[in-house]
């Protein structure tokens, strides 16, 4: 039995071709998962700086509402309002209004 020796003709070989392009799927793949996850890293950072400056926001509007809680709190201001808006006034209390007349 004689072996017939084939002469290479300086191409590659299947396998290697295989090997090449399965090379380049994944690094097509790898590509794209790490551009998504650039995408998402930037909107996620972007949301939290968002939600950062509504936590400020927020925090300030707690400061001003506690301090307006304190004001409430204290007697004399709550008098001085029912006073001024409300005309209330102690019992037995005499409360003399001076008006002028513009027609004098």
């Amino acid at each position: 039995m004689i072996k017939v020796r084939r002469k290479k003709t300086g191409g590659i070989s299947f396998m290697t071709a295989m090997l090449c392009i399965c090379f380049v799927v994944i690094a097509i793949l790898c590509i794209t998962r790490f551009s998504n996850i650039i995408k998402q890293k930037a909107r996620l950072q972007a949301e939290n700086m968002s939600l950062k400056s509504q936590s400020a926001a927020l925090s300030d509007q707690l400061r001003q509402i506690r301090a307006q809680e304190e004001v409430g709190r204290d007697n004399t201001y709550v008098e001085s309002i029912a006073r001024a808006q409300l005309d209330m006034v102690y019992p037995n209390e005499i409360i003399f209004r001076v008006t002028t007349d513009k027609n004098k």
